[in-house]
């Protein structure tokens, strides 16, 4: 597969012309060239090696071209043979309520078979019926977000089928320049999160495959083809992109909420709700006894962090193929509504944490973990240790910071763009 280079359109014939352009396009990002996603590259060089072939495509209703089309539809238009689907979490539709179980079903003559059902693997019988996977679904860019585990699973199963992966490239809504969190700790593998990299990890679905191959987190032996994208850049959020944007699953309504989750995805663990059971989920937060004045107040209404802070009250409610019980639902909440001003200068985590550590101050016996649901979602136990009081949080972010430089080093080497 040839590798495919960005396109730039902007030429400027001088320094002046070219400085002009350059602050508009920032001003504008819509006048940027639109990005072709690793699907079009696709349907417009379909693979010889391809011809004739039986294929299984993981897909869901993010699977679509950017001209409106879905990428089923366009395969089957050019009469090439899909023999199954595989669907992620919140199924084929992407309707289906985060952690309910999906099942079978038929789309036309084609099965569906869930990998978030009996099974999470494709199973040995299952891939008797194809030649190869296309891996073609939206991702979030946190770790704790199950369609990469799907990913990785897919890949684990190729590899002893011998049968050929071509995952079709997307952007990262959360940016590949900013990288979050610890790494993922052995004992804390789960299917929430599955790969020893940080929370916000800054790669896009094709780098990180790529990544698993090279580290061997999944066997080497699996042959793993990427379709790259033209015109995505490292440092883009989804406004720089030109593309629509279709949620990837329930509660994940706009980009903005995919650039929060890293951090606010937490706080389901810590007894707070995130903004599960409103029409807002992961952009507010509150809790029945949180102070709200007192915490604007200590996080200086937000404009150290990219953001700005409104005060708000919600009682969150059960929604249909959202949320069915969210935390603290029909019960009045106290929090805050976060409003994303410089995507940039938005690093997620870091707002949560020191949020945590102002509520852990003023709330500390409100604010507990869950069981074990933090220590696999924040994949080390740092966390749960501070608000035990076993650690400082200067401790706690030494720690990050540590892991989150190796990670970067690690990383580069799988670079596209």
């Amino acid at each position: 597969m040839k590798k495919l280079k960005l396109h730039f359109l902007l030429n400027p014939g001088s320094r002046v012309i070219f400085l002009l352009l350059f602050s508009f396009s920032l001003m504008n990002p819509q006048e940027l060239p639109r990005v072709e996603l690793g699907n079009e590259i696709f349907i417009k060089n379909f693979p010889s090696e391809l011809e004739g072939k039986r294929l299984g495509l993981i897909i869901n209703q993010t699977s679509f071209l950017p001209q409106g089309k879905p990428l089923l539809q366009a395969l089957l238009e050019l009469q090439k043979k899909v023999t199954a689907i595989f669907s992620p979490e919140h199924g084929y539709s992407g309707e289906i309520e985060g952690g309910k179980l999906v099942e079978d079903v038929l789309k036309g003559d084609i099965k569906i078979y869930s990998l978030y059902g009996k099974t999470k693997r494709p199973s040995s019988e299952q891939m008797k019926e194809i030649d190869a996977f296309i891996y073609d679904i939206q991702d979030v860019g946190t770790r704790f977000y199950t369609y990469i585990t799907t990913l990785k699973y897919v890949l684990e199963a190729a590899a002893q089928a011998r049968i050929p992966v071509y995952v079709l490239d997307r952007p990262n809504p959360c940016g590949g320049v900013i990288v979050e969190g610890p790494l993922l700790a052995p004992e804390y593998e789960s299917f929430i999160g599955a790969l020893p990299i940080p929370i916000r990890y800054g790669l896009t679905v094709g780098e990180l495959a790529m990544m698993m191959k090279g580290e061997g987190w999944v066997a080497k032996e699996v042959e793993l083809h990427i379709y790259k994208m033209n015109n995505w850049q490292r440092h883009f959020f989804w406004k720089n992109t030109g593309l629509k944007w279709i949620p990837p699953s329930p509660n994940m309504p706009s980009p903005k909420t995919a650039i929060i989750y890293p951090g606010t995805g937490l706080l389901g663990a810590l007894r707070i709700n995130p903004g599960l059971g409103t029409l807002n989920p992961f952009l507010q937060l509150g809790a029945p006894w949180l102070k709200t004045e007192t915490l604007l107040k200590k996080l200086n209404q937000g404009k150290s962090y990219g953001i700005e802070l409104e005060p708000i009250d919600y009682t969150p409610r059960s929604l249909l193929g959202k949320t069915l019980h969210p935390p603290y639902e029909n019960r009045l909440c106290h929090g805050i509504k976060v409003i994303i001003k410089e995507e940039e200068k938005f690093y997620a985590l870091k707002f949560v944490l020191d949020l945590i550590n102002i509520l852990h101050e003023l709330n500390q016996k409100e604010i507990l973990p869950y069981s074990n649901q933090l220590n696999l979602m924040f994949g080390k136990k740092h966390l749960a240790d501070f608000l035990e009081g076993k650690i400082e949080f200067d401790s706690l972010k030494k720690e990050i910071e540590k892991d989150e430089k190796i990670f970067q080093k690690k990383r580069a080497p799988y670079l596209l763009y």
